[in-house]
């Protein structure tokens, strides 16, 4: 990384362009996550017919059903601790390897394509009666529903406000100079297919008018504990759930909050 970080302040200098599109190149490939143990999941979908795969976890009697979306270098599996607490609160789970990740096909992805899959899978398997989102899942969501998603109830966790906050963040965390970042940033946004200024929190936060729990840990180093407070002062019913301790990851294997957004969804 101290490697990379001199290349990208030295050659940034004299070649922004040159280095932001390398860096746009790198950001949207995602690597690929530790394998997680399946077993007990259903395959719903494979890679070979849609741009995500749906996994399944069902209960006798379910009261409702809930879909959940991972994070960014991540898959359906990492979210076994969540999902086992809401099938003992009696309750069918839908997880996705969302495009590019797990087995989902797909080797380059964005939070759009993240919103495009919610989208579509929701026509495929739903209607659900809850969406959950951990990180990019969770700003997805939002840009999903503003979309015309249809669901219950919204949860997130540890997610961000705004999606260019979190590309200027990794830009600082690789080095690159302000014209290089800017370069990044505009090359990420292009491959997008859409402006930041339409998934920004404060314009796809206040079209969900579905009760939605912010789960955020104090302690998040990736996505701020202010994005989780900015997204409340927005949502037309939003809460935040607070968390101390957990981080970004190690909140979802957190049982207690994992128990809590369980209750909270069949309540």
């Amino acid at each position: 990384m101290k490697t990379l970080r001199f290349l990208d302040q030295t050659v940034g200098l004299v070649a922004p362009s040159l280095v932001g599109r390398y860096a746009a190149r790198i950001f949207v490939r995602p690597r690929e996550a530790k394998p997680r143990n399946m077993n007990g999941w259903t395959l719903l979908s494979s890679p070979q017919e849609r741009h995500y795969v749906a996994w399944g976890k069902s209960v006798a009697d379910a009261k409702k059903k809930v879909l959940i979306i991972h994070g960014w270098e991540s898959h359906a599996g990492h979210m076994n601790i969540l999902s086992d607490a809401l099938n003992t609160a009696g309750v069918d789970v839908v997880a996705l390897d969302a495009p590019a990740h797990g087995d989902a096909a797909g080797e380059t992805t964005n939070a759009i394509q993240f919103a495009a899959a919610l989208v579509q899978v929701s026509k495929d398997l739903g209607p659900f009666d809850a969406l959950i989102g951990h990180s990019m899942g969770g700003g997805a969501a939002f840009i999903a529903i503003a979309d015309g998603m249809q669901v219950g109830k919204v949860v997130t966790i540890g997610s961000p406000f705004l999606f260019s906050d979190v590309l200027h963040r990794f830009a600082k965390y690789i080095g690159l100079p302000p014209k290089a970042e800017q370069a990044f940033v505009d090359c990420v946004e292009k491959k997008t297919g859409r402006s930041w200024d339409e998934t920004r929190g404060d314009v796809v936060a206040p079209k969900v008018h579905q009760p939605c729990l912010v789960v955020h840990d104090l302690n998040d180093k990736e996505i701020p504990f202010s994005d989780a407070e900015n997204l409340v002062k927005v949502l037309p019913h939003g809460e935040i759930y607070q968390t101390e301790g957990l981080g970004h990851r190690r909140i979802l294997h957190d049982r207690t909050t994992a128990a809590y957004i369980a209750k909270w969804i069949i309540s």
